[in-house]
């Protein structure tokens, strides 16, 4: 008979199916990335989303390389091999450099998809299925810091003969830092970033994984927030690496 373990009053658990259901994989990125396309365009079949499943994010990358608009894949399809938990996604996130390399970008992706609405908002333009309010492709351009550093060293993936690129563990750190701390980012959305950030953390801590380079990461998180971002990151780092999480309300407030 299995026994379950008191974690506290008139709470149990089974130890084992809890480890079962927090293991983080060893993937690849480009084994990540693919995984995360497949749950994302199974979710969205699932849904019954219409020409949202015609939104494929290996033919907007081979587009845009295609063109030779130099890009970095981020977002969550990006992280899945930081985190060691590849997931679904309501949309492709794509940074590129800003002025005519936006312009190019954009452009590319409305020959590639000419059904789908276009907005534009600070930072981002992003492209939506006609009629639904959430966006399918979002392509930013580096607004913050972080983002320019993002873009500038980012790390090459090569899947069946086209290469691409992703961000860094550090960068991909630092850029959920930077979200978590957006006020006007909805409290659900910042939740999912510390989640990210947590999963990236201690994942970066299991056998074979990269480890974090402390200062690259500060130097980053000094990005988001000067004057006292390269300090907090870190101390958020170490956090996680002891066992315990965060939330919003732990967050130094750089305003």
């Amino acid at each position: 008979m299995i026994k379950l373990k008191k974690i506290g009053p008139g709470f149990f658990s089974d130890p084992e199916w809890e480890k079962v259901k927090a293991v983080r994989r060893s993937i690849s990125h480009q084994q990540a990335v693919r995984e995360s396309a497949y749950l994302t365009d199974q979710w969205r079949k699932m849904w019954g989303r219409g020409k949202n499943r015609m939104i494929d994010i290996r033919k907007i990358m081979q587009t845009l390389a295609a063109k030779k608009i130099p890009f970095v894949l981020t977002g969550a399809q990006a992280i899945g091999g930081w985190t060691g938990r590849p997931r679904a996604t309501k949309d492709v996130d794509i940074l590129v450099k800003g002025g005519r390399n936006q312009t190019r970008a954009v452009n590319a992706i409305k020959g590639l998809y000419p059904h789908l609405e276009v907005r534009n908002f600070a930072g981002v333009t992003s492209f939506f299925v006609p009629g639904e309010k959430e966006s399918v492709i979002d392509v930013t351009y580096p607004h913050r810091l972080d983002l320019q550093e993002t873009l500038a060293y980012p790390v090459w993936v090569e899947d069946r003969g086209f290469k691409y690129r992703i961000p860094s563990l550090e960068a991909a750190l630092a850029n959920k830092y930077s979200s978590m701390l957006t006020r006007g980012r909805t409290l659900e959305r910042r939740m999912q970033d510390i989640v990210d950030f947590n999963l990236m953390v201690m994942h970066s801590l299991d056998e074979g994984q990269q480890p974090i380079d402390r200062e690259k990461v500060s130097a980053l998180g000094e990005m988001v927030w000067p004057g006292g971002g390269g300090k907090e990151i870190l101390r958020l780092v170490d956090r996680v690496k002891a066992g315990r999480s965060f939330n919003i309300d732990d967050l130094a407030q750089k305003n």
